[in-house]
């Protein structure tokens, strides 16, 4: 453009630059630096367009003038630029996430600048739009509906910057937001336990008096709900939540309602990364995410996860040791304490002689009640066998595990449903250290060894 213009100066032409100016079709403003401000005392029809006519009196401040758009705004690239002598160029990030322009910028090292600029932010989102479009073209045909989904989860992380996504499922028996599937930033893993995402997540769930079916934290279980934190610092109720975790936005939305409602949560560390250019690709995707949900609960997909013991309404033992190692892998990922707690029926036989197997089932159920009472929503319960039952505790450390443990053994006599035979449990705890692998070396701390069926999950 300088050298246009010294042509323009040699030619004698400098009576037209007016005229050229008003054909430039992007948003211009021309003004004076202060020392801590800059102000603005000229500007072009396509600046007062793209403010949306928001400009009233000139002269005014720069930060004033952008005061139209909502959102934390960054105006020190401006302010850079227009205290710089000549031309520069950069990009420039009004408000991050949703507002994203290609900057030109001249001052003459004093105190007056000129300044023009693109709106990048369309182009933003068509190319994050046909990048992911891409992606999904060519995982289509490599999984079914069932394995695109957790392949979906990944894409997000890797291609629209956000640092954990987890689909979540209703569990109605237990009343909890049941984890299913998770996909994280390397850097996850490596967050304190408090500021990991499955503990906010937790939390999150547990807001407002829950965790209830009807809701998962702000967001409503409905039919297309959708929820959109993009900045924690306006995020209102729930800014001290995300703040302590040290998330920066928010995203989640409603996959399927219905008995077995599931929901997609979204969470990144950068303010503004749920804004505007994301929120128009995920917009744009989420009908695909609903169509692969309905197609998984055609086929009795994320709907039927978890296998439930029929007498006790626990998680049958198969379905325990898939639970077992994806928790265990959870807590090697996020460094947090988990603990596994064994509760047998020592005596099962005696009452088995005394009542058949209606006797056995009574007792299950006693003791499986009352082992409930003592555990939190974010605990999981099993049942191995006729007389064993499995409890493991996300987030407890041994001294924790000893307290539930005294809790069992309390009262445990009396749930015998024959008064001679008082029952007799045996309590065992073992907490998961560097040498447990899998599900099958936790057990072998309390003693206990998995069947073959249920290691390859015939069981």
């Amino acid at each position: 453009m300088s050298k246009v213009c010294e042509w323009m100066r040699s030619n004698d032409l400098q009576g037209i630059c007016g005229e050229i100016l008003s054909f430039i079709p992007m948003p211009l403003m021309a003004g004076r630096v202060l020392e801590d401000d800059l102000i603005v005392e000229e500007v072009n029809d396509n600046l007062r367009s793209f403010l949306h006519d928001s400009i009233m009196d000139l002269p005014e401040s720069a930060e004033t003038l952008f005061s139209s758009i909502s959102g934390p705004k960054d105006m020190s690239p401006l302010d850079e630029a227009a205290r710089g002598k000549g031309w520069s160029r950069r990009r420039w990030q009004v408000v991050k996430g949703k507002c994203e322009l290609e900057l030109f910028c001249w001052g003459d090292g004093g105190d007056k600048f000129v300044a023009f600029f693109d709106d990048m932010t369309p182009h933003e989102v068509h190319t994050r739009l046909m990048t992911m479009k891409e992606r999904i073209l060519f995982l289509i045909n490599l999984y079914d509906a069932k394995g695109m989904i957790p392949q979906l989860l990944s894409e997000l992380v890797e291609h629209l910057g956000v640092d954990w996504a987890g689909l979540f499922v209703w569990d109605g028996a237990r009343e909890n937001w049941v984890l299913s599937g998770d996909e994280a930033n390397p850097a996850e893993f490596r967050q304190e336990s408090f500021r990991n995402a499955v503990t906010f997540s937790r939390r999150l769930s547990e807001a407002r008096g829950g965790p209830f079916g009807h809701q998962f934290g702000g967001l409503p279980i409905q039919d297309g709900s959708l929820w959109w934190i993009p900045w924690a610092e306006d995020a209102g109720e729930w800014e001290m939540l995300m703040s302590e975790a040290g998330f920066g936005s928010l995203f989640a939305g409603v996959l399927l309602t219905g008995s077995s409602p599931a929901v997609l949560l979204c969470l990144s560390r950068e303010s503004g990364c749920f804004a505007r250019i994301n929120r128009d690709v995920l917009e744009s995707l989420w009908p695909i995410f609903l169509s692969l949900a309905e197609r998984n609960r055609a086929v009795s997909g994320i709907t039927k996860l978890y296998t439930r013991d029929p007498v006790t309404g626990l998680y049958a033992q198969n379905m325990m040791y898939r639970i077992m190692k994806q928790e265990m892998n959870r807590s090697r990922r996020y460094r947090y304490p988990l603990t596994l707690i064994m509760m047998k029926i020592a005596n099962m036989n005696v009452i088995r002689s005394r009542g058949g197997i209606e006797a056995v089932d009574e007792t299950v159920q006693r003791v499986s009640r009352h082992a409930l009472k003592s555990l939190r929503n974010v605990d999981i319960g099993g049942r191995i066998g006729d007389d064993t039952l499995l409890l493991l505790l996300p987030h407890t450390p041994a001294e924790g595990a000893n307290i539930v443990s005294g809790r069992l053994a309390s009262n445990a006599p009396g749930l015998s449903p024959f008064p001679a035979v008082p029952l007799e449990v045996e309590i065992k705890s073992a907490v998961m250290d560097e040498s447990c692998m899998g599900p099958e070396d936790l057990l072998a701390k309390l003693s206990l060894s998995w069947s073959a069926d249920a290691m390859s999950g015939k069981g």
